[in-house]
């Protein structure tokens, strides 16, 4: 009988443990903020992603839907002129991830725990279609294992944690009494218009 801890690679074991943090970390984040909309959306959404992710992880879905395109392309005789649409998907996905990097500065400015976290989220996404992509050339760089370690498994384990510390930086960046409250700051009233 094998053993579970003895069938894990270094990879594996990098993934699964950044993939567990940043779900913990966006979980809590989620129940913390419950009481406060502004927060409880972002938390929410990215402990989704993340469970996402790790469901995926399981199931390898990011596969099946890469061979099920593969399998398509070759049924109708067009796998030899996949290039083309690999690098406009690619292009496309560098924009997506550019786009977004911009909305959560944007939307989240005063907040770098939320744009860390929003970040995160954001490149996990984007990778998590550059392997669906699965251009010969980027694969060759993310899947040649340095020291045992597949690069796109850092990359991934990097966007996790991103989203787990910048979840928990967000979430515990408000004192208790706020959290309690329901209130951020910013959704407070004024001591001017509480008293007219």
């Amino acid at each position: 009988m094998t053993s579970i801890v003895g069938s894990l690679s270094a990879t594996r074991i990098i993934s699964l443990t950044a993939y567990a943090f940043a779900l913990a970390s966006c979980a809590i984040a989620w129940i913390r903020a419950l009481r406060v909309s502004q927060r409880r959306r972002l938390a929410a959404v990215l402990t989704l992603l993340e469970l996402a992710i790790i469901l995926d992880l399981v199931f390898n879905g990011r596969w099946l839907l890469h061979n099920l395109l593969a399998t398509s392309a070759m049924a109708r005789n067009l796998y030899g002129e996949r290039f083309g649409p690999q690098h406009l998907a690619l292009d496309l996905l560098g924009s997506a991830a550019a786009t977004g990097i911009g909305l959560a500065l944007w939307l989240f400015r005063g907040r770098p725990g939320a744009i860390l976290a929003a970040s995160g989220g954001v490149l996990t996404w984007c990778f998590w279609w550059v392997e669906v992509v699965s251009l010969h050339t980027v694969d060759t760089f993310l899947y040649n294992p340095v020291h045992g370690v597949m690069p796109v498994k850092l990359a991934w384990a990097t966007c996790s944690l991103m989203t787990g510390a910048g979840m928990l930086w967000d979430t515990f960046a408000l004192p208790g009494h706020v959290v309690r409250a329901g209130k951020c700051p910013a959704e407070a009233p004024s001591a001017s218009l509480a008293h007219s």
